[in-house]
């Protein structure tokens, strides 16, 4: 079976989250990241509502406290959370600030500088695909 996945992520994590987004892309699933807001034409609630929709779950990406978009991830997650979906939350770095930002009520929660990035994916994947 497909995964349908949306990923959430702060601007300054966009890299990160691209590159996530080939990995999951290359296990097989099919994956959302762009941002809402970047939609011409349609309102972020829509938007958001019509993505989280067509997914089965979402990767939170923790981002930065106070970053660019930072709110927007976590309102992202907490939406798709109140509609049932599986959530997953990554620190991308080490840092503590992140680690305290994570949401309690995760599936799981990945440390992606402790994997390769492709290890991470399969991780999180697996993860998704066994809940």
């Amino acid at each position: 079976m497909m995964q349908k996945i949306f990923v959430s992520f702060g601007a300054a994590d966009r890299p990160f989250a691209e590159r996530l987004v080939k990995d999951l892309s290359a296990l097989g699933a099919e994956v959302i990241y762009d941002n809402p807001l970047n939609r011409p034409n349609y309102s972020y609630d829509w938007a958001l509502r019509r993505d989280l929709e067509a997914t089965d779950a979402l990767v939170l990406i923790v981002p930065e406290p106070g970053s660019p978009n930072a709110n927007l991830a976590f309102f992202e997650a907490g939406a798709a959370k109140a509609s049932g979906k599986r959530v997953v939350a990554v620190l991308p770095t080490p840092d503590a600030s992140r680690a305290r930002e994570a949401p309690t009520d995760a599936l799981a929660v990945f440390y992606g500088s402790r994997l390769t990035p492709a290890a991470l994916a399969k991780s999180i994947f697996t993860t998704l695909e066994a809940a």
